[in-house]
């Protein structure tokens, strides 16, 4: 990690910062939150990273003009909450005023290939981040200003991903990974889940007391603790299938997007959403999550064949019902996995869901094995965290945060490129970081460390994380 990242160079206590993305392209972000018609959840809520053209007039060098990682100081009291630490609003308090990470992505940016001038700057402040430094970049959607041609001759067209958080996280916790793959030119949709497995989700209400139209007041949905006398499947399947249908919905909400369908935007940022008109390639489409976001896109794979494959980073199998370990999918379908964090039940269970590639000449081994990482490494945690809290929350891992990374995103990269964009150079011939031929990283395990031999009870994880934790 270079010190030079400006988006590392914010906040009295610094992080390390998340790497800088691999693809040649600027990256832009944004939050939607869209009611679907007769949607009881509070609407679907989603950040979506895409290739960005930047002004040449924005100071790129500001780290002010990064998205902040956190969306709302309430996120970090809920993930305290979420971790059981003690005195979880005065530690959020601190942790807000000393740290503030930003990610590689300018908020409101304007997509790739999409000409016009922006509107005007605006003072006005909202409880979210739709008044950080860079908004200003996109179309005032509600008056018109600045959106005279909105995409240009030629302009390119983007696959897109669905992506699903884990248990406790958000739609920002893997910003890494979203940025690196908008980096690349696909455009991502990172969901926040309504099933109150998020730490906190936020919700969106008219304002009884407004005076103006279109005023919004804030509600927040609290992370469900599960009591012990409660049973875990019955809990974690029914959560996997109302995941499941927020990510077919994100499908379906970057399908208004593409075919130019107004949406209402709760979040009140200043963006012209008619820049994504025509400019999304719906036939390549995937889905990918960690750990329970893995189970997500798991179900979502066997509900939805628009999905064409997924990913599921380090899965919690858990949540899946035994009826589709049975029936499978159909899709092709890539486990990478941490070191530390699996255990035998976990990984048999996998393996009932193991495909042999169809095209010629690869490997059948879809389970993969990141040497001297832990469950955290496939998230934005070690990137966002000092180094001392880390070692103290056992986040720390043997392989560098960095390095486990950039191995993880190749992976990805080399994956989507075969199965996703049928890439020639990529489907008739192997590629070492995915097949295991030479060359590949002596850091990547083809198969997986742990011996499934060993009985081990539903959800127990021997290697000291309980199912329930850090999911």
């Amino acid at each position: 990690m270079a010190a030079t990242d400006p988006w590392a160079r914010s906040g009295f206590v610094r992080s390390q910062g998340i790497p800088a993305p691999s693809g040649e392209r600027s990256v832009g972000c944004v939050d939607l939150m869209h009611q679907f018609e007769g949607d009881e959840a509070g609407g679907l809520l989603v950040r979506l990273f895409y290739p960005a053209q930047l002004n040449q007039s924005q100071p790129r060098a500001l780290p002010t003009t990064y998205a902040p990682w956190v969306p709302n100081s309430m996120y970090t009291k809920a993930y305290f909450a979420f971790k059981n630490v003690r005195w979880s609003g005065f530690v959020s308090s601190i942790t807000n005023a000393f740290l503030n990470p930003r990610i590689p992505a300018v908020l409101g940016a304007a997509l790739l290939g999409s000409y016009f001038q922006p509107p005007p700057a605006t003072t006005s402040e909202t409880n979210d981040i739709d008044s950080a430094p860079g908004s200003e970049t996109g179309v005032n959607a509600e008056s018109g200003e600045g959106s005279g041609r909105v995409n240009g001759p030629g302009s390119p067209l983007f696959p897109v991903v669905v992506f699903s958080h884990g248990l406790g996280a958000m739609r920002t916790t893997y910003s890494g990974i979203c940025c690196d793959l908008a980096s690349h030119g696909y455009v991502v949709a990172s969901v926040e889940h309504r099933d109150r497995s998020a730490c906190a989700s936020l919700q969106r209400v008219p304002s009884s007391t407004a005076t103006e139209a279109n005023t919004f007041q804030d509600q927040w949905m609290e992370f469900y603790h599960r009591p012990e006398t409660e049973a875990e499947f019955p809990l974690r399947n029914r959560q996997v299938l109302q995941r499941s249908r927020d990510a077919i919905l994100a499908l379906e909400l970057l399908t208004m997007l593409n075919e130019g369908v107004e949406v209402h935007n709760m979040m009140e940022a200043h963006f012209d959403f008619r820049q994504f008109q025509g400019r999304l390639d719906l036939r390549k489409a995937a889905i990918m999550g960690h750990s329970f976001g893995g189970a997500t896109t798991i179900q979502a794979l066997s509900q939805d064949h628009r999905f064409l494959c997924g990913i599921a980073l380090d899965c919690w199998m858990v949540p899946v019902h035994r009826d589709l370990l049975e029936t499978g999918v159909q899709q092709p379908l890539l486990f990478i996995n941490s070191f530390t964090f699996q255990w035998p039940d976990n990984v048999r269970k996998m393996m009932k869901l193991t495909r042999p590639p169809q095209h010629t000449g690869a490997s059948a081994c879809t389970i993969l094995t990141l040497q001297g990482t832990s469950h955290t490494n496939q998230s934005d945690t070690p990137f966002v965290t000092p180094k001392l809290p880390r070692i103290f929350t056992n986040m720390e891992s043997a392989l560098d945060p960095v390095l486990a990374h950039r191995l993880n995103m190749d992976i990805c990269h080399a994956f989507f490129k075969r199965y996703l964009l049928r890439d020639p150079a990529y489907c008739e011939k192997m590629v070492p970081n995915l097949d295991g031929c030479e060359g590949h990283s002596d850091h990547i395990i083809f198969g997986s460390n742990v011996d499934v031999s060993i009985p081990s009870e539903d959800g127990v994880n021997p290697f000291g994380n309980g199912a329930s934790r850090g999911k």
